[in-house]
């Protein structure tokens, strides 16, 4: 049996916990999941993973603010506070020039102000952020970091005044094109079943803010749906067990794989592109 971080002993499950973008990675292709999670082989950070922490990490601290801080100039200084943090630890080199540095930045808080034309931070508290879960489902652990869950207040079809249960996530990528917007929907469908399981409470609704449009993407949750996920996350444990067992990792390719950080490097499924390209440099 090939040798991993996953596996202990005989007396224990070959795969030990699954994230939701670990689930995702793997669905997407199980080459990819096991580049990243079983050879755990480094990538080089880019500036849209740079962005991506640094907005989470400013928003996830407008939501520590009293309802009446939130303001975009508030959340301009917050992101600007989240990024001299990280770039000190986590993304030193990342930029050649402070013009460079200078022009991400700008394009960020470009970013950032669009996310109050999609909400008003101000009308609601969270009841959890950047929330830690460790959920035993079935024989599976399922682990993960939610961004947000808030109860909101709305009218319903009946014309009545409801309360819901919402999960947000956020994105500072483009909105998928409406073919893809179902699989947007997964990790937060995971998430939901988590939310599901510790508080035998059923999440009234999932949320995608893409703040690069913006765009708002929702799902209305039903048990079924979670269901549904529950048998999809056991069929992808199972086959994730099977790969690390055998150490047979299929490639699956699709247009994804342009942003795929091993496709020009050392993913089988584009070898010979690579080998075409280099006998004619």
């Amino acid at each position: 049996m090939p040798s991993n971080t996953s596996e202990s002993s005989v007396d224990t499950p070959v795969l030990a916990t699954l994230s939701p973008s670990r689930a995702g990675d793997f669905k997407q292709c199980p080459q990819l999941y096991k580049f990243k999670s079983i050879d755990k082989i480094p990538t080089e950070p880019t500036i849209f993973q740079a962005r991506g922490t640094a907005v989470h990490l400013a928003l996830e601290r407008l939501f520590q603010e009293s309802a009446e801080d939130r303001t975009p100039e508030r959340l301009y200084d917050l992101f600007r506070t989240a990024w001299t943090e990280l770039k000190k630890t986590e993304y030193p080199d990342l930029f050649e020039t402070v013009d460079d540095e200078r022009a991400w930045g700008i394009e960020t808080l470009n970013l950032l102000a669009t996310y109050f034309s999609v909400e008003d931070p101000t009308s609601f508290e969270p009841k959890e952020l950047e929330m830690d879960l460790l959920v035993d489902v079935d024989h599976m652990t399922i682990r993960g970091i939610l961004d947000r869950m808030e109860e909101v207040t709305e009218i319903g079809p009946d014309g009545a005044e409801r309360t819901v249960l919402v999960i947000t996530d956020y994105k500072t990528g483009k909105a998928p094109k409406e073919q893809y917007a179902a699989k947007a929907f997964f990790a937060l469908k995971i998430y939901a079943l988590l939310i599901q399981i510790e508080t035998g409470v059923t999440p009234d609704r999932v949320r995608l803010l893409y703040l690069n449009g913006p765009t708002e993407l929702t799902l209305d949750i039903t048990d079924a749906h979670l269901d549904s996920t529950r048998e999809q996350l056991a069929a992808l444990w199972g086959a994730i067990e099977k790969a690390i067992t055998t150490d047979n990792w299929p490639t699956k390719t699709s247009p994804l794989c342009n942003w795929c950080d091993f496709k020009d490097t050392i993913c089988p499924a584009w070898e010979d592109e690579r080998a075409a390209a280099g006998a004619d440099a």
